[in-house]
């Protein structure tokens, strides 16, 4: 038995072109079509090929569907809204365009 702990797992596969830490970086802006037709390739191509990433994926997805599908007159209350994006800013979420509230 070895003095030495077990090796740090290497870098996730590249799939695509791209391991799975950039195709989930990238994720909301491919769902959104706002990448380069290049990375926009690589993206679907590594969510094609990639078990761990495509569930990711999904949800994802429906997410931003249920978001879309969201009546405004059945929609969380601007104080609500508020606290939410509150809370996504705490966390690190920096919307690339204005958003409103």
């Amino acid at each position: 038995m070895s003095d030495q702990p077990p090796a740090a797992p290497g870098p996730a596969p590249l799939k695509g072109g791209i391991d799975c830490r950039a195709a989930l970086d990238q994720l909301w802006e491919y769902l959104d079509g706002e990448l380069s037709p290049e990375k926009m390739e690589s993206v679907r191509t590594h969510l094609a090929l990639c078990a761990r990433c495509y569930p990711e994926h999904d949800f994802e997805k429906a997410f931003l569907e249920a978001v879309g599908n969201c009546r405004k007159d059945l929609c969380a209350s601007h104080r609500l809204k508020t606290k939410i994006m509150d809370t996504l800013h705490r966390l690190g979420f920096s919307p690339t365009r204005p958003t409103s509230v």
